[in-house]
């Protein structure tokens, strides 16, 4: 980080003021972290937030009708209803749904795909914990999670075992060097420790080893603060932005990411964190 340890002591007392959770909550309803944060057990949480997180992308008010109709299906325990999936039956819900490239059958492949997860390994948390290795680098986890997820035989939803554009738009994979941004989201949301807003859930990875989800506000905001000069939003740049935050917080260098990206979205971000870095 481009900043004297002045400036970055001034840095840090900026983002722990902004990192007030009673004010942070406020936020929650206009955050795709909305949808988790509807249910009480962490099995409906974890379902929830994939589900979320996989379709958070676009306008915001777009994209939370389609995930609040998806939810609606389950009518009740959402793990229940997605361990009994039964695509024969269930799919004509998913047929006239879809958001963007993403079409009925994209979406109930995601909900199917979540389901043999599931039965297999008892949780979402429990295949990335077996993908996870503390001496490789996250995106190398990343990259084995979603292969995990793309080895599921979609035949049948599809009729056949194939993984259309739109069902790849739900599952993206950093191994080609993209920023995974909504993954990256989701990891924030279950590993963080239970603050209000992030739910701490998946205890066997250590906060410090994840990295920002990469959206438009926080790219400025970075921008601003001479975190980073790379024009493109890929996996090295997440990768520079989180080295430059463990530098503040070492063990949780994503504490600051829900207010930073809420403070992009107000349009405040330019005086707060100017004066306070001055």
């Amino acid at each position: 980080m481009n900043l004297s340890s002045g400036k970055m002591t001034r840095l840090k007392e900026v983002l722990d003021n902004l990192y007030d959770i009673p004010r942070l909550k406020d936020h929650i309803k206009n955050d795709p972290i909305e949808f988790p944060h509807l249910y009480d057990d962490p099995k409906d949480i974890e379902i929830a937030g994939f589900i979320a997180s996989s379709l958070a992308f676009g306008r915001i008010d777009l994209f939370k009708p389609v995930i609040r109709n998806i939810l609606s299906f389950a009518n009740g325990s959402l793990y229940e209803y997605i361990i009994n999936f039964d695509p024969h039956r269930d799919i004509r819900h998913f047929e006239s749904l879809y958001y963007r490239m993403c079409k009925g059958r994209d979406i109930a492949a995601l909900v199917f795909i979540l389901r043999e997860v599931i039965r297999k390994h008892g949780t979402i948390g429990a295949l990335f914990h077996s993908c996870y290795n503390h001496q490789t680098s996250l995106r190398d986890t990343l990259g084995s999670f979603v292969r995990h997820l793309k080895e599921i035989d979609t035949a049948p939803i599809y009729g056949e075992a194939i993984t259309p554009r739109g069902l790849l738009q739900l599952i993206p994979t950093p191994e080609n060097g993209g920023p995974c941004k909504r993954l990256n989201m989701y990891l924030r949301w279950m590993v963080r420790p239970a603050d209000g807003i992030d739910f701490g859930l998946w205890k066997q990875i250590p906060p410090s080893a994840l990295v920002y989800p990469l959206d438009t506000h926080i790219i400025r905001i970075c921008k601003e603060l001479n975190v980073t000069n790379r024009k493109s939003a890929n996996w090295a740049m997440t990768e520079e932005i989180t080295d430059k935050f463990r530098l503040i917080s070492p063990d949780d260098p994503l504490k600051y990411d829900f207010a930073l990206c809420h403070l992009g979205i107000s349009g405040e971000w330019k005086e707060v964190l100017s004066n306070g870095t001055k």
